[in-house]
């Protein structure tokens, strides 16, 4: 019976998401897409300037359906019309959970972030703004 439950443990806890988005942190950046929402947390918090960063990313669907696939995250400031000096690094933690890293805002003012996936239909790009001061 202890090895049937251990079983059904392991086995959610591998189908499941790592982490519960109906307990999403208050400094998370929350984007409402058409299908999915996206949840951005950055590390450290708040989002530094001129120094490295990196961001925990989290797909949230009610409905559980299956999600697109995240290629891409990247930042722009859309005043000078240029974006960061390096590109960030992107790995897939879990289902829905990605780790951007080397994120690096070089000067103050309006940044956009965009974090682009190749969508089950169609590709799509969610994305929010942030002052870096």
């Amino acid at each position: 019976m202890l090895r049937l439950a251990s079983f059904i443990g392991l086995l959610l806890s591998v189908s499941l998401p790592a982490w519960a988005c109906e307990q999403i942190p208050v400094a998370a950046q929350v984007i409402e897409g058409p299908r999915f929402k996206l949840v951005v947390l950055s590390e450290p918090a708040p989002i530094p300037l001129n120094a490295p960063f990196a961001f925990d990313i989290r797909l949230c669907d009610a409905r559980m359906a299956e999600l697109p696939r995240l290629v891409r995250v990247d930042a722009q400031m859309p005043a000078h019309r240029h974006g960061m000096n390096y590109a960030p690094s992107l790995t897939k933690l879990d289902w829905g959970h990605y780790r951007a890293e080397g994120l690096l805002l070089h000067m103050p003012g309006e940044w956009e972030f965009t974090f682009d996936f190749a969508g089950l239909e169609q590709d799509e790009r969610l994305g929010f703004r942030f002052d870096a001061q």
